[in-house]
């Protein structure tokens, strides 16, 4: 009878020390987190800061990828659309952001990733003058699979 609580001990123990990774899917996902704005004389810098998840890990762009498939809307894998918001009311702005994330793994680890993403976004304030926007964003992967739309906080300049 020792030896059998032993044996379920020593059971407990190694299936305890079992990592289990979370699964993803293929298709990216994005979380948005948070926003500060830093100000100077000449300009409004948001650092809009995101959640990244993909299942397979095929994110990013490298520096060779400037043929099809990335080419036109794929040259890039950020976009987000900004609006005001003023009175209550939003309005969307005729101002696109896009931006290219580099590749965060090698070409063979098919791993997940699970990655804090870091923009900073410039505006200048002399042809953008509004105190306070938000931005509805989205990524593609490099299997050209869209993520979600998700939608930041309100930024106030």
């Amino acid at each position: 009878m020792k030896h059998f609580y032993l044996y379920i001990i020593v059971l407990l123990v190694f299936t305890s020390c079992h990592n289990t990774y979370p699964e993803y899917d293929n298709v990216p996902k994005v979380e948005f987190l948070y926003a500060p704005v830093v100000n100077d004389s000449t300009d409004n810098t948001i650092l809009f800061t995101f959640m990244l998840y993909d299942g397979d890990g095929n994110f990013g762009l490298e520096t060779k990828d400037t043929v099809a498939p990335y080419i036109d809307t794929f040259q890039q894998n950020f976009y987000a659309t900004a609006y005001s918001l003023q009175n209550g009311d939003t309005t969307q702005l005729p101002y696109t952001f896009s931006y290219r994330i580099p590749r965060l793994r090698g070409e063979n680890q098919h791993k997940f990733i699970k990655a804090k993403v870091n923009i900073d976004i410039t505006l200048a304030k002399s042809v953008f003058p509004y105190d306070s926007v938000f931005f509805t964003y989205f990524v593609y992967d490099r299997d050209l699979q869209k993520s979600n739309v998700d939608t930041s906080s309100i930024i106030t300049f």
